[in-house]
Order: C-alpha cells, then sequence, then structure tokens
C-alpha cells in the first residue's frame, strides 16, 4: 500500500513539475519572440496575456512596446486592446492620449467600452487615496471634476455610496447601487461590497432581488467564500430558497476544504439557515 501512495505521490510530482516547465516554456518562447521584434502587436499581446495568467508584472513590456509605436497609431484595434486591458496608470502616456482623445476613440469602439476603461482606472486610481489619505482623495477628486470629465458623478459615486451606507440611507444607496452596476459591470469587488451593504441596510425585497441578481457575479468561480456567503443570505432574503441551499452546501464545502474554524462555524450558520 506504501509503495502504491510513493508511485501515486511520484506521478503527480511529476506532472506538475511538467506543467511547471511548460508554463516557463512558453513565457520564455513569447520573451524571445517580443525581444526579436517589440513591434509586433500580436506577440505582445500574446505575452501579456501570458504574464497575466501566471501573475506576473507586465508594465516593462508594455512601455517597451509603446516606443515603438507612433501616438496617432494609439487608435488601432491592436493598441486599444493593450490600452484597454493593461494600460492601468491615469500618469501612462497612453491613458492621456485615450483620455484626451476620447471622441476619437468612441467613433472606433463602442462609448460603453471607452467610459468603462476610463472610470476603471479613475477609480483604481482614487482608491489609493481613498484608503490612506482622505484629504488627498478629495483634493484628486476635485482635479477630476475641473477637467469637465462626462462621468466624474459615475466615479464620485463609486465611493459615494460607501457614505451612503455609513448613514444608513437605504433609499438613496439602491439608487446609486442600479447606477454603479450599470457602469461597473465587471467589477466584482465593488458588487460583493455593495451586497454587504444592502443585506445590513436594506428591508424592500423587490430591491434586494435586484442587488441578488447581480451578486451572482460574485459567485461564479465558486471560491471566494465572503461572497457565497452574502450570496446565500441575500438569496434566501428574496425567497430564492434553492439556489440559497445550493451555495450554503457549496460554502460549507469551501470551509471544510480551508479547515478554518471561523469560515467552519459561517458556514454551519449558512446551512441552518436554509434548513
Amino acid at each position: 500500500m506504501t509503495k502504491i501512495v510513493l508511485l501515486v505521490s511520484t506521478l503527480l510530482f511529476g506532472f506538475v513539475g511538467m506543467a511547471n516547465e511548460k508554463e516557463v516554456s512558453t513565457l520564455d518562447n513569447l520573451v524571445k519572440k517580443f525581444e526579436a521584434n517589440p513591434a509586433d502587436s500580436q506577440t505582445t499581446i500574446q505575452l501579456l496575456e501570458e504574464l497575466k495568467r501566471q501573475g506576473k508584472s507586465n508594465s516593462d513590456f508594455v512601455q517597451r512596446y509603446f516606443k515603438t509605436q507612433k501616438e496617432s497609431d494609439y487608435l488601432k484595434e491592436c493598441n486599444w486592446k493593450i490600452i484597454r486591458d493593461y494600460v492601468n496608470d491615469v500618469h501612462a502616456p497612453q491613458f492621456k492620449y485615450l483620455f484626451d482623445n476620447q471622441a476619437k476613440f468612441i467613433q472606433c469602439y463602442s462609448k460603453d467600452d471607452v467610459m468603462q476603461k476610463l472610470d476603471d482606472t479613475f477609480v483604481g486610481y482614487l482608491e489609493k487615496f481613498y484608503n490612506t489619505d482622505r484629504a488627498e482623495y478629495e483634493r484628486q477628486l476635485e482635479i477630476l471634476k475641473n477637467t469637465g470629465y462626462e462621468h466624474y458623478d459615475v466615479v464620485a459615486d463609486y465611493f459615494y455610496i460607501r457614505q451612503l451606507r455609513a448613514e444608513r440611507n437605504s433609499e438613496d444607496y439602491f439608487y446609486k447601487a442600479r447606477k454603479l452596476f450599470r457602469y461597473f459591470p465587471e467589477n466584482r469587488k465593488m458588487i460583493k461590497e455593495i451586497t454587504d451593504g444592502a443585506l445590513e441596510i436594506m428591508t424592500d425585497v423587490s430591491r434586494l432581488k435586484v442587488i441578488q441578481l447581480w451578486a451572482g457575479k460574485t459567485v461564479e468561480s465558486k471560491t471566494d467564500f465572503d461572497a457565497i456567503y452574502n450570496y446565500v443570505l441575500i438569496s434566501e432574503k428574496c425567497g430564492f430558497t434553492d439556489i440559497a441551499k445550493k451555495y450554503a452546501e457549496i460554502a460549507d464545502e469551501l470551509a471544510k476544504k480551508s479547515a478554518n474554524q471561523a469560515m467552519m462555524e459561517k458556514a454551519k450558520e449558512l446551512l441552518k439557515i436554509v434548513g
């Protein structure tokens, strides 16, 4: 029996090693191709995708690629894809060009995509100040307002909804939530936070159902315990018992795998709630 266990362990270790070697090999090959021709957009996009998949920094490659591009070529589809997916610094020349030429980009691509990129980047920039230096956050927000940015109110409301939660203003909270869902449809962190706030201050079931619908995005991966916990609670409050039971069981499985005592207690609490 021991020999069988050792054999299985050896085989598994071998497979993991082979997978890691393949990842390194793929990345090395893409880096070599990039070094040979940093102006090749197709190779650059493949390299950036692989770096993202492996959780590695890509800023150096983005900068080197754009050194090969003329500013007037930023509107090309390949360059828009790189700006949209990999340029997240408000001070980057490519982002400044996008901001100054919004109308041109909107003519080539959808307004929703262009504005969502701008909104997401401004929010990411302001979040750092909001969490560490509120006075600087206010100053930077005022600078954005003075630019005449069309979506200034959208960016401001991303943070303002937290104040509404603290004030327990459920009426305005709901309307701001719907607005933010519209403009940040893929921001799972924000949707998770709004769901948590809704559970705390909202009682109107018809409105909770709107939040619950969006909260579904936060549990697609079935790996975020806190998101699943909130999803079970809001689904139960909305009368969606089958959904609540299904995700309570998923939460229980996650908790057991983690062996985290606090998590396991919360999972037991969910199972009791859903009966």
